[in-house]
């Protein structure tokens, strides 16, 4: 599980990733850090995916539930625990976003298998949704993946193994740590 420094590292790393997609300008016009002042230049859209009827994949939309209740600027969520964002309507979900969201910022967020359970990796390209699936298509300007199980031959079983407690909790890091880099 994350430390507090590390989880200042992720905000960090996710202040520098809005900065480099022009959607976070900073007062001294440089340094991304969370004393910064700092004001948004796009809205920010997180998209989350996942089910929260499988423990590792419910990942995304504990995120997606936790920002809808602690987030205070203003912000677009998908894919919480009523409405999650699925294989099943990723389709049109994510033609939905991208239609309505054109020109917003797009922050996506997804569970991940890996040999570092609890970890948390920032890309500044997407997530691959599905991935597990065999689909590799990205998706958003900046991707969250929680580590939430490590992999196995049957990512499906991987997946339905994870530890509830550690996937909640790191949902619920990742959740405040996007809300303090976009406050």
């Amino acid at each position: 599980m994350k430390t507090s420094s590390e989880l200042k590292n992720l905000q960090k790393t996710l202040l520098d990733a809005l900065k480099s997609k022009g959607a976070l300008s900073f007062e001294d016009g440089k340094t991304a850090s969370l004393s910064s002042p700092r004001s948004l230049k796009k809205c920010v859209v997180v998209v989350c995916f996942g089910t929260p009827n499988v423990s590792g994949d419910a990942f995304g939309p504990i995120v997606a539930d936790s920002l809808r209740e602690i987030c205070e600027v203003p912000v677009f969520v998908y894919g919480t625990s009523e409405n999650p964002i699925t294989a099943k309507n990723m389709v049109e979900k994510l033609d939905f976003v991208r239609t309505v969201h054109k020109d917003d910022l797009i922050i996506s967020v997804d569970a991940s298998l890996g040999d570092v359970v609890g970890g948390i990796a920032v890309r500044k390209d997407g997530v691959c949704p599905a991935a597990v699936k065999g689909r590799k298509k990205r998706f958003g300007d900046v991707g969250i993946l929680g580590i939430v199980a490590k992999p196995s031959e049957d990512a499906l079983v991987s997946l339905m193994t994870a530890d509830f407690l550690l996937v909640e909790r790191l949902a619920k890091n990742v959740a405040n740590a996007i809300s303090e880099a976009i406050a």
